[in-house]
């Protein structure tokens, strides 16, 4: 709902007949010239286009599921509108279940089930990825020392 507020907005100030937007010229260069209505409905266009887009949020959602002590599901999606990422899926599963392995207490994971592929939903296809990880090697905490 926010977002179409924002685009609406956006459109609405981009349009000629809005009273916001000042009926002047600005003289680029001699030959060259551009109406205020013109450069709203542009910067208007580009921020739509970020909006959406988004290119600083990160590419993939990533939620753990725990299974068991040592056992996690990561199930991945990737974001609809994005800029590049398409080939990263395994990568990420690595760097998350090496993060889990450390955060847990663990040396070491193995990876049990891979899978990934494309949620065709309307009106822009979504790709997902999931994986089974066991995390092995506990290391138990060194116990403090007291003076």
């Amino acid at each position: 709902m926010k977002r179409a507020i924002v685009i609406c907005t956006l459109v609405g100030l981009a349009s000629g007949c809005n009273p916001v937007v000042p009926d002047s010229t600005v003289q680029l260069t001699t030959t060259t010239s551009f109406t205020a209505a013109e450069i709203a409905a542009t910067v208007a266009a580009a921020a739509i286009a970020w909006y959406v887009v988004d290119p600083l949020a990160p590419n993939w959602e990533v939620k753990e599921i725990k299974l068991a002590d040592n056992q996690w599901r990561l199930d991945m999606r990737m974001k609809r509108w994005t800029t590049g990422g398409d080939g990263e899926a395994i990568d990420l599963l690595h760097r998350q279940a090496e993060r889990l392995a450390q955060l847990q207490g663990y040396s070491n994971y193995r990876i049990l089930a891979w899978n990934e592929g494309i949620q065709s939903d309307m009106p822009i296809a979504q790709r997902w990825a999931r994986g089974v990880v066991l995390l092995e090697g506990y290391v138990p905490p060194m116990p403090e020392e007291k003076p």
